[in-house]
């Protein structure tokens, strides 16, 4: 029997145990000196939760794993419950005992890591919320694109976002950054247009409504300026900051509604993925004119001005 064992904070709850039925998650309490040697670190707090679950015979893993695919059953869990609702519940280090008893500590990395232990954005979680976790869980490990391609990038940066620090006060906003990665990594396969095809596509997969459509609409689109300004070297503008800490509740919220409604429906071949999108949004033919005589006027010299002038003209003229 393996079993393992996860250091979780920023989890409140008003009780001392949530069962889900092949796992718990318990607050360490007095078992803090066990806990400390288990994770082989004296970070082990009382107040911090542990979660525990056992194997009898492990997932699938990496081939010569000594433990299978145990940490990536333990991911898709922390992926599972950050996609279920806002808030940064933190899953900071990772122990794995063996048949044996011979324990295995994962170092951490960039999707379970303690950077963002102490977030003030707590994950509130219920008993009487497990049954609905789990039918959530089960659902959306069910659907077709869980395990596509597209889906492992958009999760990936979705999940370092929410590892990451976040406190536009003080400029650590680069949770901005990879959210837009992971909402572009799910909804433009394409290489430009990159803003409006995602807040286009965004509003229209997730809602049937003009006011909600609108509501996710404006608030991928800020979200994508922001990440370009970062990105491209310019600090958070005052503006920007107020807007990150007033709407932070907003962002966590609509970004979840967005990457779940993608691995419901987004198909997980990639021919198929990429006419479903085209069919939600694709620019017109204005769109792209438009964009051409921007480029075009843009040209600072006229030599080549002419050229391409000449160019576009026999294109035109078959």
């Amino acid at each position: 029997m393996f079993k393992a064992f996860v250091l979780i904070r920023n989890l409140e709850s008003g009780t001392n145990r949530l069962d889900f039925g092949d796992f718990t998650i318990r607050p360490v309490g007095l078992r803090y000196k066990e806990l400390r040697e288990t994770f082989s670190s004296s970070d082990v707090n009382q107040d911090d939760w542990v979660f525990e679950k056992s194997y009898s015979v492990p997932p699938p893993g990496p081939p010569g794993s000594a433990v299978g695919g145990i940490p990536n059953d333990i991911e898709d869990i922390l992926l599972l419950f950050r996609l279920y609702k806002a808030g940064d519940i933190a899953f900071v280090k990772q122990a794995i005992m063996q048949p044996s008893g011979k324990v295995v500590v994962q170092f951490p990395y960039r999707a379970m890591n303690d950077l963002n232990s102490y977030s003030a954005i707590r994950f509130e979680f219920g008993p009487h919320e497990c049954d609905a976790w789990r039918a959530f869980a089960t659902d959306i490990r069910q659907r077709q694109s869980w395990d596509s391609a597209w889906f492992s990038v958009a999760r990936r940066f979705f999940l370092y976002g929410g590892s990451t620090e976040f406190n536009p006060q003080w400029q650590e906003a680069d949770r901005i950054v990879d959210y837009a990665s992971a909402l572009e990594a799910a909804l433009v396969p394409e290489m430009d247009f990159s803003k409006r095809r995602m807040s286009r596509r965004a509003s229209l997969l997730v809602s049937r409504d003009p006011a909600e459509q609108q509501a996710v609409l404006t608030t991928v689109k800020k979200l994508y300026d922001i990440r370009s300004s970062i990105v491209h070297g310019t600090p958070l503008a005052d503006k920007s900051r107020t807007w990150l800490i007033e709407n932070c509740a907003q962002i966590e919220s609509r970004l979840r509604q967005v990457l779940v409604a993608a691995v419901q429906n987004i198909p997980a071949e990639e021919t198929e993925r990429r006419t479903m999108l085209a069919e939600l949004y694709d620019p017109a033919d204005a769109d792209r004119g438009e964009f051409a005589l921007q480029k075009f006027q843009e040209i600072r010299t006229d030599p080549v001005r002419q050229t391409i002038a000449g160019k576009i003209g026999k294109i035109v003229n078959g």
